[in-house]
């Protein structure tokens, strides 16, 4: 009787390898997992992984030459869980001392490390998708309306509530808050039943914990300094581990010694990429210290309602006249005063010009002036216009046409805006006059102006100089212009800025001649709380006209959008260094290792157990990268105070072009000791784990 043939999908041979394939491929991808795993795990301080690693291994002595083996699944279990906790307790002291040690060093608040941690920590835990998904957008959506997110929708009703709650605010535009508050509230309701996420946002008791970002639940030194800490936890971690046991440092030392030349070019990359990562956050750095002193706490910095930036607003004389003599009674959140506070006001002559003392300074009115003393002050308060003007570059023989834009400020009063923004000029050089025009020693009449430090060295090199100095001239807005004065800039915005008078027969042509864009106070306490009040009261209660008022200091944080746009450009760099930088390292410590098999066989004969020999491959790994780091932190400090120009944006348009120098601080250089530290921990890892695995048996063939 003839048989039917299989088909070829039915042959049991075809499934046993679909099957062994399937198998393989679902054991590559959890031995991935597992590698990742075990590569995070190897950033943590390895004293508490060895406290902690009876809880895999229980019939493994680490604090102890021996240890019973046990077969009981009871005993085993509570060894694991004793290890564990043991472990972790470990982890959490080190961090505990880490972080006491770090809170009492003298360390700077702010800088960009800090700002890294809290973008990476800036979630919070009901965001995160694998633990409270997001409601799908229905299908039924009506054309045109965009379906938000939980976290959206209610960060839109705030925005709503506040912008119904304001006082000054227009009443047409009033009318449709409340009429869109009406939706979103409605919205809201619908949802909320259906979605965790968003009950546990508007939960009082819960939000405050699952509904903040995680920065906020760490401690703030943690967050702040977290370089600090972790090379402290590091540092304890290496005493930890030569008090727990034995460990075969000089035999590690000397071979280092031995294989010099492999050592030495390992070291190397270590020490490029080290220097790279240090000069790139050094130029942040820059950047953000930059920020951080040019706003002065007292000041007030007004603009026109709807302007991202200075170069967008527009202030007419009349908006600015009556914002000077305002005062407020109460704090941003409301808290009153024990008196009003205003702006501060400066003593006048006769002329009604401000009086100027003896060291240059203008003369603030005394606390006991009274009558037409009084009655002539004027506020400390600053008129500017802001704008950009397109400049034809000098050119060489040869060159082909070029053309740079500067940034030029217009000002009411030379003397008023140096005392406001705390600017000063550098001896030998004076203000200019009020019609804004000076008489050269060539007998012809200039516009008159003062320069930043960085603008005059732009315009320097034009005529062959490291920087314009008093009497230079050069030209902008096909006019002659003459340098009365360089302005000290060091560590503001202004640097690269040019400042005259309203008066400029160039900026009149504009015709912005008229029009400010920037109204500057100075309050009568120098303090970021006095500057912010006014700033809310301005912005929500001000009545005479509508307009956008910051703290000065607040403004300036503001412009940190191109910043953080540099750290994420410079955390990818490091990454992509630090992937090539870990391979180079993993490939020597394999070569080292698979020249040494016997030597490891010959130590676990002689008692070394199994973790000693771990730690000791990562000893050396560490102190190729600490060598090579040490080196890299060396050059790289040589970066610190060389001058770079960026541009400084909000992130909606406008910014400033601004000359920077570089700061490499303790911050950086701890930064980029740590970094090196990764590099050789990850590097020197899975090398380390093939030496300790192997039998010795195995090893001494």
């Amino acid at each position: 009787m003839a048989t039917v043939p299989r088909s070829p999908a039915l042959r049991p041979d075809l499934a046993t390898r679909m099957v062994k394939r399937i198998l393989a491929f679902a054991r590559t991808i959890l031995g991935l997992i597992g590698t990742l795993f075990v590569i995070g795990f190897s950033l943590l301080p390895l004293a508490a992984l060895l406290v902690a690693l009876p809880a895999v291994s229980p019939n493994e002595a680490v604090l102890t030459d021996t240890v019973r083996p046990t077969k009981s699944w009871w005993l085993r279990t509570a060894r694991r869980l004793f290890a564990f906790g043991a472990g972790l307790v470990v982890l959490v002291s080190l961090f505990a001392f880490a972080i006491e040690v770090t809170s009492r060093l003298p360390l700077p608040i702010g800088g960009q490390l800090g700002t890294l941690a809290k973008k990476v920590l800036g979630s919070s835990v009901v965001e995160m998708p694998f633990l409270f998904p997001d409601d799908p957008e229905p299908a039924s959506l009506p054309s045109g309306k965009t379906w938000m997110t939980p976290r959206e929708l209610l960060d839109r009703q705030t925005t709503l509530k506040q912008s119904v709650a304001k006082p000054n605010a227009d009443p047409l535009l009033r009318s449709e808050a409340e009429k869109e508050l009406a939706q979103v509230n409605g919205e809201i309701a619908e949802r909320t039943p259906h979605v965790k996420k968003l009950q546990i946002m508007q939960n009082p008791d819960l939000a405050p914990i699952l509904a903040k970002p995680l920065w906020t639940l760490l401690p703030p030194t943690l967050v702040q300094h977290w370089p600090f800490v972790f090379l402290i936890v590091y540092a304890a971690d290496l005493g930890l581990l030569l008090l727990i046991g034995k460990v075969p440092l000089a035999y590690n030392l000397r071979y280092l010694w031995v294989r010099r030349r492999d050592t030495l070019l390992t070291a190397i990359v270590f020490t490029v990429v080290v220097a790279l990562v240090i000069v790139l956050l050094a130029f942040v750095n820059g950047m953000y210290q930059l920020n951080e002193s040019t706003g002065v706490p007292g000041n007030v910095l007004v603009l026109s309602e709807g302007s991202t930036d200075e170069i967008f607003s527009n202030l007419s004389y009349d908006d600015v006249g009556n914002v000077a003599r305002q005062k407020v009674d109460r704090d941003a959140q409301g808290r009153p005063f024990a008196k009003p506070l205003g702006v501060q006001l400066i003593t006048c002559g006769p002329d009604g010009k401000p009086l100027v003392g003896a060291d240059g300074k203008l003369v603030p009115l005394p606390a006991d002036a009274t009558g037409s003393v009084r009655d002539k002050a004027l506020p400390l308060a600053s008129r500017e216009t802001y704008m950009v003007m397109n400049q034809p570059v000098p050119l060489k023989p040869g060159e082909p046409q070029r053309r740079r834009l500067l940034q030029v400020r217009a000002l009411e009063d030379c003397r008023i805006a140096g005392a406001v923004h705390n600017i000063t000029l550098y001896p030998g050089g004076k203000w200019f006059a009020t019609n804004s025009v000076e008489q050269g020693s060539d007998g012809k009449t200039y516009l008159a102006c003062c320069v930043g430090e960085g603008a005059a060295g732009t315009l320097g090199a034009d005529i062959g100089k490291r920087r314009l100095e008093p009497g230079d001239t050069f030209n902008l807005g096909d006019a002659d212009w003459i340098v009365t004065g360089v302005m000290n800039t060091q560590g503001t915005t202004y640097g690269s800025e040019i400042w005259t008078g309203v008066n400029n027969t160039v900026v009149t042509g504009t015709g912005r001649g008229n029009k400010y864009t920037t109204l500057v106070m100075r309050m009568e306490e120098n303090t970021d709380t006095a500057s912010r009040a006014m700033a809310t009261f301005l912005q929500d209660q001000y009545t005479q006209v509508r307009l956008k008022a910051f703290s000065e200091p607040d403004y300036y944080k503001e412009l940190t959008k191109t910043n953080e746009s540099f750290l994420v450009c410079i955390v990818i760099v490091a990454v992509v260094m630090a992937i090539g930088g870990v391979f180079g390292v993993m490939n020597t410590m394999f070569a080292s290792i698979a020249a040494r098999i016997k030597e490891v066989g010959v130590m676990r004969i002689l008692g070394f157990k199994r973790w000693q020999i771990l730690i000791a491959f990562m000893l050396e790994s560490l102190v190729i990268a600490f060598v090579g780091g040490l080196l890299g932190c060396l050059i790289g400090s040589y970066a610190n105070g060389f001058e770079a120009t960026s541009n400084l944006s909000g992130g909606q348009g406008g910014g400033k072009s601004v000359a920077l120098k570089m700061i490499v601080d303790f911050q950086i250089l701890a930064a980029g000791m740590l970094f090196t530290l990764v590099l050789g921990r990850l590097g020197g890892l899975v090398p380390a784990l093939s030496a300790m695995r192997m039998e010795i048996l195995d090893s001494l063939r």
